[in-house]
């Protein structure tokens, strides 16, 4: 062992979507790292159907093989109760859970935006989205009590826009402004929630068409380049809060929410209208960490030069008080 190695000896982490892919690729990486490895994966096809325990009981066992600990949960994410027990699992095997990588999701199904049937978008969100919430609803007690934990969501680069995905991006994209949330309720207690935008070569590249691109995608997008930033983030060394961070072919890239200069004293439609082009073209951006060092730049500039306390509680305790 190199005596610089970052390691996670101990850490009771929960993989979500691990029986295959991508999430295999960051259950065994942790697990060779010293974590304590929950395999979540109910084993379904890419469209959510035929479950099976057998991926990942494969996968704990090859960790098991390796020398590495690991038990399984093949529950269905797309409950509370599923997502809960992939949780629980950590807690009865490890007796704690010290992080959660959420990767699981169906495959993105291309639809015209008049066609999405009902029952698509429902999965996706709740495979996605929900899942994540469940997830860490069922971890923060523990984590709150543990001192600290790591919670990562795995998005997608279609999150930029790709043409019949909207389901697909939809949910994708919800981990963004989660995770900001989620870091802003966690900073005091030491639980860090970031999301990584990983590509990886997976059972979704292997369903592109045939094309050269398609040929270097599977040659070049190594699952195991993204697992090292997602095992960077799981670990003790990891002090991002809230970030976004895109992951493939070994290369790593922040992604901000940023915002414009602006212009002030816009008081008709024509002024926006007139304006337009300036706006979409202005230049320097801001990248606020969260809704208060945006309050901060931008009401005052806006004229604001009071104290501005933490803006998103502040809002809430106005609305219920």
């Amino acid at each position: 062992m190199a005596s610089n190695e970052l390691r996670l000896d101990g850490k009771a982490i929960v993989v979500t979507g691990a029986g295959r892919g991508v999430g295999r690729s960051h259950a065994l990486l942790l697990a060779s790292r010293g974590a304590l490895v929950v395999v979540a994966d109910s084993g379904v096809a890419m469209d959510g159907s035929q479950p099976s325990e057998g991926p990942a009981a494969e996968v704990a066992a090859e960790i098991k093989a390796a020398g590495g600990v690991a038990t399984i949960c093949t529950d269905d994410l797309s409950t509370a109760a599923g997502s809960a027990a992939a949780v629980q699992a950590s807690i009865q095997a490890f007796g704690r859970v010290d992080g959660l990588l959420h990767n699981a999701s169906i495959a993105p199904q291309l639809f015209d935006p008049a066609e999405v049937p009902d029952d698509r978008l429902d999965l996706m969100m709740r495979v996605n989205v929900y899942a994540a919430f469940w997830l860490t609803r069922a971890a923060w007690p523990h984590m709150k009590r543990q001192g600290g934990g790591r919670i990562a969501f795995t998005s997608a680069h279609a999150i930029y826009g790709t043409p019949g995905m909207s389901t697909y991006c939809a949910a994708k994209s919800a981990f963004l402004g989660m995770a900001r949330c989620l870091a802003a309720d966690g900073k005091a207690h030491n639980i860090l929630t970031n999301v990584l935008v990983g590509g990886g070569r997976s059972r979704m590249v292997e369903q592109m068409p045939p094309s050269a691109y398609r040929d270097w995608m599977m040659a070049a997008m190594d699952p195991e380049h993204v697992s090292v930033g997602a095992a960077f983030l799981l670990s003790d060394a990891c002090r991002a809060n809230g970030e976004s961070y895109s992951i493939s072919g070994g290369r790593i890239a922040r992604i901000t929410l940023s915002e414009s200069e602006g212009l002030m004293g816009l008081e008709t439609i024509e002024d926006v209208r007139d304006q337009i082009d300036i706006i979409d073209a202005q230049q320097p951006w801001i990248s606020p960490h969260d809704s208060t060092e945006r309050a901060s730049i931008i009401h005052r500039a806006m004229g604001f030069d009071g104290a501005l306390g933490n803006s998103a509680y502040d809002i809430q305790r106005t609305v219920t008080n």
